[in-house]
């Protein structure tokens, strides 16, 4: 380990300790060392992958769940400012084009959306103007943020949560609904809808929701991968549609789940 990576992991280390309430004499205890030895190892003393392991042994965490942490505490919270979410929730087009940057260059997005050289001018002037593009000293754009911000709660996402929404919910139906129209004896599993609706406490939902972050997390580091080693004629793509929520049981949107497979009147 580079020595700033180790800091950042002693630094990681020092927090879940701190949480846990946990004091250097708990440690040493732990560790069967002195309170010497423990200041040392989490001091400038180079730290060794077992003495690694000892403590994630102890602290009840893998080595990939302290490299989340680390990169959590590491990297700075990007933001779009008010200005570029004005410009961004006016100018639907612009985010789409700004989103694509992460993945193509320019001249790949003209290619895919048969753009204009003038089109193409027009949307990395917009985006430069306010801040969401740089020009590199080789003219390559490159977006001003490590990755896309999320929409938040502001303008920008009350202009396009309904819409994506709306634009997922047609996806499923077009395409899931026809695993779910096959008979029986040939069901398509690779394709699947639920919906539930459960009494369950706040802290159950809450740890539901941990480990689900924890599968999506693993899936998106592994889909990442495979993108960049395996062919091209290997990949397919995988569309996810994750929706979840907790509410008071007398809250009337739950009317509308109860109607889902049809309402019962009078006849």
């Amino acid at each position: 380990m580079n020595d700033f990576k180790t800091q950042q992991i002693k630094s990681a280390i020092k927090d879940l300790l701190k949480k846990r309430e946990m004091t250097y004499e708990d440690v040493a205890e732990e560790l069967e060392c002195s309170v010497p030895t423990v200041k040392r190892i989490l001091g400038d003393e180079e730290m060794t992958l077992s003495r690694l392991l000892q403590f994630c042994e102890m602290l009840e965490v893998t080595l990939t769940d302290l490299e989340t942490i680390t990169n959590i505490s590491t990297d700075k919270i990007e933001r779009f400012n008010e200005d570029q979410q004005v410009f961004l929730a006016k100018n639907r087009n612009f985010l789409a084009y700004f989103a694509h940057l992460y993945e193509k260059t320019p001249a790949q997005i003209a290619e895919k959306y048969k753009l204009t050289q003038r089109s193409t001018d027009k949307y990395l002037l917009g985006l430069e103007k306010h801040g969401l593009i740089k020009v590199t000293a080789k003219q390559k754009v490159k977006p001003t943020f490590k990755q896309l911000p999320s929409l938040e709660s502001g303008v920008l996402a009350k202009a396009y949560y309904e819409g994506f929404i709306q634009n997922a919910a047609t996806f499923y139906i077009q395409n899931i609904s026809e695993g779910l129209y096959k008979s029986k004896d040939t069901p398509d599993h690779k394709k699947g809808f639920s919906l539930q609706s459960l009494k369950v406490t706040e802290n159950s939902y809450n740890k539901y929701l941990e480990e689900s972050l924890k599968a999506q997390d693993a899936f998106l580091k592994l889909a990442s991968y495979e993108e960049k080693s395996k062919p091209a004629e290997q990949l397919k793509t995988a569309v996810l549609l994750k929706a979840h929520t907790i509410t008071e049981n007398d809250y009337k949107g739950l009317e509308i789940l109860e109607k889902s497979l049809g309402e019962i009147t009078n006849i």
